[in-house]
C-alpha cells in the first residue's frame, strides 16, 4: 500500500514535491463547511476537502456539459447544469482572495493520474491545423498551443494513488476516474458555519454578534463577496474560526461557485443587503460611513492590474489536458476546447470591467452599513 494517495508537484517532470495528502476514513456532510467531501491529511497533519465535480463531460454528444446561462433559472439548476465554470469560478476566487489578502481557501485542481501523464505537444493532439477560431469575422483563429499559452499557466503535476483513482471512479456515470475534475481546498480548521455558531449562542446572542463584528475580516470580505455577483450568497458561505476560549477569531468566505452566474445587478442598492451579502446585517452595526476596512478592499481591488486579472483566470495546464485528453480518445469533439476559453474570456471579462465601477460600489455599500441598526427593518 502506498504511503501517500496523491502527491502534487510544482513541475511537469515532478522533481519538486509541493504536498504529500493521504485519504482519511473522514468525510464531511451537506452541512458542514464546503458541503459533501473528502477528507485528505498532508505530511504536515493539514486537512483538505476534495470536493468532486462529475458532471463535465456530456457523453451522448461528445460535447462539455451547457454551459448556457439562464438568468431565470434558480441557482440551484445553474450549480447542477454548469460544473466546468463552478470549477474556475472557485479557483479564481482562491487566486484573487489570497492576492487581495482576504480569509479565502487556497484551492487546486486536480484529476486522475492518467489525465496528469497526457502530454501537451504537437506530436499527439496539437497540430499545426489544429486552430481554433476565435473570431468569425476575422476568419482567422489561433493554434492550440497559442490558444492554451501553456507558458503562462500553473504548471503543476500530480500522482495518485488505486485507490484515490478508486474515490474519483466513483463519481462518474461511466465509473471512469478520467471523466473527473475535483478541487482540493484547504480545510478551515476548528470552525463553524456562522449562523451555526450564532445558534450555538443563543443564550447571550448580543455577545455573540459583538465577538463577530470586533472582527475585521467580515469587513474586508464585504466588498470581494459583492463584487464577485455572487446570486448565492448565503449564512452557510461563511465559516467561524474559534480559538482555544472557543471565541470567534477569524471569518472565512467559502463556496465561490456560483459568482458572475446571473444579471449584473450587483450594482443595485436593494441587493447589497437584502439577501445578496449576509455580512452587512451582520457587521453593519459596528460601521460607519466612512469604514476604512470596507474602502481598504476596494482600494486593492482597484490596484489590481488587467493583466493580474487575465492570469488569475487562467485554468491550470491540468485542465487544459482534461480536455485534450478526452479530444484524444474519443469523448470529446476537437472543437470543444473552445468551451474552456469561453469560460476563462468571461470571468476575466467580468472582473476588468466591473472593477473601475467598485467606486459606486463603495459609495452604496458604506452609505447602508451606515444607517441607524432598525432602519433596514
Amino acid at each position: 500500500m502506498p504511503e501517500w494517495d496523491l502527491i502534487l508537484y510544482t513541475d511537469e517532470k515532478q522533481k519538486n514535491v509541493l504536498n504529500k495528502l493521504k485519504l482519511s476514513d473522514k468525510t464531511l456532510s451537506a452541512a458542514g463547511q464546503h458541503g459533501k467531501a473528502t477528507i485528505l491529511v498532508d505530511h504536515q497533519g493539514k486537512e483538505w476537502l476534495l470536493k468532486i465535480f462529475s458532471n463535465i463531460l456530456d457523453l451522448e454528444v461528445k460535447k462539455v456539459s451547457d454551459l448556457d446561462i439562464d438568468i431565470q433559472d434558480t441557482p440551484e439548476r445553474s450549480r447542477d447544469r454548469l460544473h466546468l465554470w463552478r470549477v474556475l469560478n472557485e479557483i479564481t476566487a482562491s487566486r484573487l482572495g489570497r492576492r487581495l489578502y482576504l480569509n479565502v481557501p487556497e484551492t487546486r485542481i486536480i484529476c486522475s493520474g492518467k489525465v496528469a501523464k497526457f502530454k501537451l505537444k504537437s506530436s499527439t493532439v496539437l497540430k499545426e491545423e489544429d486552430v481554433v477560431v476565435l473570431d468569425e469575422e476575422e476568419e482567422e483563429g489561433e493554434s492550440a498551443e497559442e490558444f492554451y499559452s501553456f507558458s503562462e499557466r500553473e504548471i503543476g503535476s500530480l500522482k495518485t494513488s488505486d485507490r484515490f483513482e478508486e474515490i474519483l471512479a466513483q463519481k462518474s456515470p461511466r465509473k471512469n476516474p478520467t471523466d473527473i475534475l475535483a478541487l482540493l481546498q484547504e480545510k478551515v480548521p476548528d470552525s463553524r458555519n456562522i449562523d451555526e455558531y450564532l445558534d450555538d449562542h443563543k443564550a447571550d446572542l448580543d455577545a455573540a454578534f459583538e465577538n463577530i463584528q470586533s472582527i475585521d475580516d467580515a469587513f474586508l470580505l464585504l466588498p470581494f463577496d459583492i463584487w464577485l455577483n455572487d446570486p448565492d450568497r448565503n449564512a452557510g458561505n461563511y465559516l467561524v474560526q474559534l480559538n482555544e476560549k472557543n471565541e470567534a477569531s477569524r471569518i472565512w468566505g467559502i463556496d465561490y461557485e456560483m459568482w458572475s452566474f446571473g444579471s449584473d445587478i450587483w450594482m443595485e442598492e436593494d441587493n447589497v443587503t437584502q439577501g445578496r451579502s449576509y455580512l452587512t446585517a451582520i457587521i453593519h452595526p459596528k460601521s460607519h460611513i466612512f469604514d476604512s476596512r470596507v474602502n481598504q478592499t476596494f482600494y486593492r481591488i482597484r490596484m489590481l492590474s488587467d493583466e493580474e486579472i487575465v492570469q488569475m483566470t487562467k485554468a491550470p495546464q491540468l485542465a487544459c489536458k482534461f480536455f485534450e485528453f478526452h479530444i484524444n480518445t474519443g469523448d470529446l469533439h476537437p472543437d470543444e476546447r473552445d468551451k474552456l476559453k469561453q469560460v476563462e474570456i468571461n470571468l476575466e471579462d467580468f472582473l476588468i470591467e466591473s472593477r473601475p465601477r467598485s467606486d459606486k460600489l463603495s459609495e452604496i455599500i458604506t452609505r447602508q452599513i451606515g444607517l441607524p441598526k432598525d432602519f433596514k427593518t
